[in-house]
């Protein structure tokens, strides 16, 4: 399962390919709570983030991003990583822009076979932004999942700060997890953020519907995560 997307690495293979056209970037992050579409991926424990992305004049990208995560998969040797491979294309038109990609989700070093593929599409104008993600084999699991979101983010005049919000809705074909529980939930995040000494500081609170209480726990309650990050 996973967070919001700057998803981020490049091997530096790829930093040898770099031309005049082309740029690479990094980020590092440490959060108090790792919360991916309303749910936490951490056990509500702190997280060390980053990665590398690697971009393209032409709106080509690629990159990886990882965080440690803690699942409890009823095996002797659970996931405690994750490390997120994607790329894609990004592009603006008429003040309208579009990003179209693939994103692959991995957990090395467990023995439960967690690893799925998603695809996604979304689209900007001004503060607003909408996606839809879909994938065929949710965590795995043979589950068809199809996640929209609606987002929201603007500075707020020369104060240096900024606010974000956002809605998602993730919608499953079964039951998910084989407990009777619902097959969709919503969830919901609202944020203010600003840089301070070179780190950008962000504090949102994150929550879901009942529904999604039901079909995570304690995972999907209501929190507030503080996000230390910074650009490389």
């Amino acid at each position: 399962m996973k967070a919001t997307k700057s998803i981020p690495f490049l091997p530096a293979l790829l930093a040898c390919a770099v031309t005049a056209q082309a740029d690479v970037s990094g980020n590092v992050a440490l959060t108090t709570d790792y919360v991916w579409r309303g749910v936490s991926q951490s056990d509500e424990d702190m997280a060390v983030q980053g990665g590398f992305d690697y971009s393209h004049d032409s709106g080509l990208y690629a990159g990886v991003w990882g965080s440690n995560v803690d699942f409890d998969e009823g095996v002797d040797d659970p996931a405690d990583m994750e490390l997120d491979l994607y790329g894609g294309y990004a592009t603006e038109i008429e003040g309208i822009s579009a990003d179209v990609g693939v994103i692959h989700y991995r957990y090395p070093g467990t023995d439960a076979d967690l690893d799925w593929t998603e695809f996604y599409l979304s689209l900007g104008f001004d503060a607003f932004s909408a996606s839809i993600n879909y994938s065929n084999d949710v965590f795995n699991a043979d589950e068809d999942g199809i996640y929209y979101s609606l987002g929201y983010g603007r500075e707020i005049g020369s104060t240096g700060f900024s606010v974000s919000a956002h809605v998602g809705y993730y919608d499953f074909d079964n039951d998910l997890t084989g407990s009777g529980n619902p097959d969709s939930y919503t969830d919901w995040q609202l944020g203010v953020a600003t840089t301070l000494a070179g780190l950008d500081l962000d504090l949102s609170y994150f929550d879901t519907d009942s529904d999604g209480e039901d079909l995570f726990g304690n995972w999907a309650e209501e929190r507030l995560v503080l996000t230390v990050s910074k650009s490389l």
